[in-house]
């Protein structure tokens, strides 16, 4: 047997036995996954019927059997190993404590029959760390520190007593896991002692995010040599982890709530566990160009990966060793090799199909998230993608939520799964108004408007879903099948299809449906091996990879080397010197700006110049994309599909 069916067992007798809800076996497993010190990860082919009526006792036994045949641990931590993957793949004494007293309690034969088989069935009375005990008491389960620590270690202590009182404020753990966690963050640390400290409360009171907290203890712990220095950030995400609720817990909370209030839990819910980096996101360099003729927007990402190609993007976004499937996949919940065990997301319907929502960690804009299919599956945009996005739009009207054309080189930079990305900040294109008015005569009240804007995008309006979704499927098709080889349009040749779409809903007055359909092409040619709808090479100083959603949409999201670049850039300029060598690229730019502005500028002019040039530049970069150069195009475009006719 290898670990994958080992683990594969245990997780279903986990559910059978020990009431392991359907959403937490993944974040189960993946905190199973690394107990054991696993790289990775695959379906085994376990036996489900022995699993079934198996006992977990002994199928953990048997996986840190196996995992220590595999030299993934020690034979002499088998023990030990064995009763932490119970600990990962039982409930936690809350929720025993919860179902016990529901029962009646101490004076119910009913619940002392439930609570007996509970212990028996997860081992519960072998602690997997010696500084605490597992009792059971009229109340139930119950995890105690002994309190016997180490005085080399109370700076440990302390750290880890801030971080419990901080998630019992702010990430609704429960007084009956207060030790259980604390024992969790032990083992993580590899710490075997533990004493209560006094701590500043009103410190702690304070805090809406865990970032000193967590780095307090991550400092101290490295200063001691408990973890490498260059293992903080891994160690940090594990703990942060354990301090936050079952997936299970918040979708209950998030159903409970539902629209707006559910999002906003979520949100901050993922800020006061750390995964959403807020501080990080703050200083994130953003500005409005209001030197832009429609009021671009462009921010500077500092923590985003720039990926100049499709083949980079893939494998960006392919986690080593093949676990998960891809960086979005909900196999994510919990993994430490990717840096999610603090993940928390929300099961979603859309279109009758799974799905899931979860927020981004360094999201380009306002509550920036992303809604990804339950199973991994490639992108598309279908007819059925339009009633999956209404369905998003229904249950979440102060969003907007849009998906990528499913094109390598035209949008997204995980095509392999299929996936929406939407937030609360609407963008700037929702301010745009129609340039040319044209009419759908099977459907007169539906409103059909190609935009004043700088690429090529119809709005399409209505309150009924099924005008939204014929009209909107009319539009793809024909764009999908359109070739003009004049303006370089080619529907598909030997390198196959090239024409495709990216759409955008959001609800407006009166429960209105609003969908802008952004027509996208990556056909390349000889003078353009990038694409000829991509951007320029003479542009491509801030945006050599491709243009999804968001810019497309008027916010521009630059990678981080764009901010030191910025800052040479206005030295260059200040002092009259030559760009150096690695910003040849910045040449056009530079010169535009002594071109338009003279030779001499101070520091803070240099700073409004720059500004200046980048939304010029931006807005450029959308003219380079956009498949019909002028709205009037864009409008024959429609007219030639023989359902739409211009409006008088």
């Amino acid at each position: 047997m290898n670990i994958n069916t080992a683990l594969d067992e245990l997780l279903i007798c986990a559910v059978e036995k020990l009431m392991l809800d359907e959403l937490d076996v993944v974040y189960a497993r993946n905190t199973a996954l690394g107990i054991i010190g696993a790289q990775t990860y695959s379906c085994g082919t376990p036996d489900r019927v022995k699993a079934e009526n198996g006992d977990p006792v002994a199928l953990a036994a048997a996986v840190a059997a196996v995992a220590a045949g595999e030299g993934l641990i020690s034979a002499s931590d088998e023990a030990r190993v064995a009763k932490r993957l119970l600990e990962a793949v039982s409930l936690r004494p809350s929720d025993v404590n919860d179902m016990y007293t529901s029962a009646g309690g101490a004076t119910s034969a009913k619940a002392r029959s439930f609570l007996s088989d509970y212990v028996r069935a997860s081992g519960f009375g072998n602690s997997s760390n010696a500084a605490f005990e597992e009792v059971v008491t009229d109340d139930g389960l119950e995890v105690r520190a002994k309190g016997e620590g180490k005085d080399e270690l109370l700076g440990v202590y302390l750290a880890i007593d801030e971080l419990i009182y901080y998630a019992e404020n702010c990430l609704l753990l429960d007084e009956y896991d207060l030790d259980w966690t604390r024992r969790a963050i032990c083992n993580i640390i590899g710490i075997d002692s533990y004493a209560p400290q006094e701590i500043d409360y009103e410190k702690v009171d304070g805090l809406d995010r865990p970032d000193e907290l967590i780095g307090a203890l991550t400092d101290v712990a490295s200063g001691l040599g408990l973890i490498a220095a260059t293992d903080a950030e891994k160690k940090a995400d594990e703990i942060m982890g354990v301090l936050s609720v079952l997936p299970s817990e918040i979708n209950d909370i998030f159903d409970s709530l539902g629209g707006k209030k559910a999002m906003d839990f979520l949100y901050d819910y993922s800020v006061r566990n750390g995964y959403v980096k807020k501080s990080a996101l703050e200083r994130n360099i953003r500005f409005k160009s209001g030197y832009t003729r429609l009021g671009l927007e462009i921010t500077i990402n500092k923590a985003r990966p720039e990926y100049a190609s499709a083949e980079e993007a893939k494998k960006g976004n392919t986690p080593e060793g093949g676990y998960p499937e891809c960086s979005i996949c909900r196999e994510n919940e919990g993994w430490a090799g990717t840096g999610k065990c603090a993940l928390r997301t929300v099961r979603l319907t859309l279109g009758g199909k799974e799905w899931f929502w979860q927020f981004s960690p360094y999201g380009y804009l306002g509550k920036h998230g992303i809604a990804v299919t339950l199973d991994h599956e490639p992108m598309s945009v279908n007819d059925e993608t339009v009633v999956e996005l209404m369905d998003f739009a229904d249950m979440f009207p102060n969003f907007f939520i849009g998906c990528n054309a499913a094109l390598p080189g035209a949008g997204g930079s995980v095509l392999s799964h299929m996936h929406f990305q939407g937030g609360e900040e609407m963008l700037p294109i929702t301010k745009a108004k129609a340039k040319l008015r044209l009419t759908y005569p099977e459907y007169p009240l539906a409103e059909v408007e190609v935009l004043d804007w700088y690429d090529s995008v119809i709005r399409v309006t209505s309150q009924s879903r099924k005008v939204m979704r014929e009209i909107a499927s009319e539009i793809r098709r024909g764009w999908e099948k359109y070739s003009d080889p004049s303006r370089g349009i080619v529907a598909e040749d030997g390198d196959g299809k090239h024409n495709a779409v990216s759409m955008t809903m959001r609800k407006i007055s009166n429960g209105r449906y609003c969908l802008d359909i952004t027509l996208r092409s990556n056909i390349r040619s000889a003078k353009y091996p990038d694409g000829v709808f991509h951007t320029h090479p003479e542009l491509s100083a801030l945006k050599k990879e491709p243009n999804g959603l968001l810019e497309a949409q008027g916010l521009f999201v630059l990678p981080g080397r764009v901010d030191g670049e910025m800052t040479r850039l206005s030295e260059c300029l200040v002092e009259k010197k030559p760009l150096p060598g690695d910003m040849k690229d910045y040449s056009l730019l530079y010169d535009e700006i002594v071109r338009d502005n003279g030779a001499e500028m101070s520091k803070v002019d240099a700073g409004i110049y720059i500004k200046e040039e980048f939304g010029s530049v931006c807005e450029r970069i959308l003219g380079n994309i956009a498949v019909f150069k002028t709205p009037e195009e864009t409008a024959q475009f429609l007219v030639g599909l023989g359902s739409f006719a211009e409006k008088n």
